[in-house]
């Protein structure tokens, strides 16, 4: 999703730069500073989740229990009263 912004960001640029007369550098230092961004926003996605070791206290999260769960899902496109809709249902199993 990220590069594709980036690519959007680029070639609006670049027909900016048409119209403008915008130089090759600022299109090349704005490319540069909206992947250093799109890299600095990828790095953060990827943070946390870590936790450290330690004992005693509560017992841990044992997690989700073994069974069969039904789940719904439902996408919507357009807006009332013309809003096209589907549904489906789907089975997770956790063992």
């Amino acid at each position: 999703m990220i590069a594709g912004l980036l690519l959007i960001l680029v070639l609006l640029l670049a027909a900016l730069r048409r119209e403008a007369r915008i130089s090759v550098r600022t299109v090349a230092r704005a490319a540069f500073v909206a992947a250093v961004v799109a890299a600095l926003l990828a790095l953060a996605a990827c943070g946390g989740g870590g936790g450290g070791g330690g004992g005693g206290g509560a017992p841990s999260n044992p997690g989700t229990p073994a069974g069969a769960y039904t789940l719904t899902v439902t996408g919507t496109a357009g807006s009332a009263p013309s809003a096209v809709s589907h549904s489906v249902t789907l089975t997770l199993n956790v063992s």
